[in-house]
C-alpha cells in the first residue's frame, strides 16, 4: 500500500514539474529538407542521394518523423550530462566547405551537416552548446519493432 502511495505521489509530482523542464517541441520544416541535403551533399554526393533512391527516403523519413527540437531551462542543461554539438564532428565528406552555425535556429538548422545518430537503436539527445536547446534523434525501428 506504502508503495502505491509513493508510486501515484512520484507520478503527479513528475506530471506537474514536466512542464517547467521541457517547454516546448518543434519539428523541423519539411520545406527545407531539398535545400538542406544539396547543401550536405554536392559533387559526387548528388548521386547517393536521389529522390529514388533508399537513402533519400531514409533521410526525408528521419528529418520528417524522428527529429525535433526541444527547449528546456538552460541552466537545468548546463548541469545534465548529454552529448554537446560542439563535440559532434561535420559531416563534410562531399562538400568541404560546410562550416559549423555561428547561432542556432530550429528553423534554419540543417541536421545533415552532422554525423548524428541516425541508425542508432536508442534516442539521441544533443544539447545545443549555450543554447537552452536540445536535439533529439527517435531511434530507429525496424517493421518486427513495430
Amino acid at each position: 500500500m506504502k508503495i502505491r502511495k509513493i508510486c501515484w505521489v512520484s507520478l503527479v509530482f513528475a506530471l506537474l514539474c514536466a512542464p517547467l523542464v521541457f517547454a516546448q517541441t518543434t519539428k523541423p520544416n519539411p520545406g527545407n529538407f531539398d535545400r538542406f541535403v544539396q547543401q550536405v551533399y554536392t559533387g559526387e554526393g548528388q548521386k547517393t542521394i536521389r529522390p529514388e533512391s533508399r537513402r533519400y527516403a531514409f533521410m526525408k523519413e528521419c528529418f520528417e518523423n524522428r527529429i525535433s527540437f526541444i527547449t528546456s531551462d538552460k541552466d537545468k542543461l548546463a548541469n545534465a550530462n548529454f552529448k554537446r554539438l560542439s563535440d559532434i564532428p561535420l559531416f563534410n565528406h562531399y562538400n568541404k566547405a560546410l562550416m559549423r552555425d555561428a547561432g542556432f535556429d530550429p528553423a534554419t538548422f540543417n541536421p545533415f551537416k552532422y554525423h548524428l545518430g541516425f541508425y542508432e537503436k536508442e534516442t539521441q539527445v544533443i544539447h545545443v552548446d549555450g543554447t537552452n536547446y536540445l536535439i533529439v534523434i527517435a531511434p530507429q525501428t525496424s517493421a518486427a519493432d513495430r
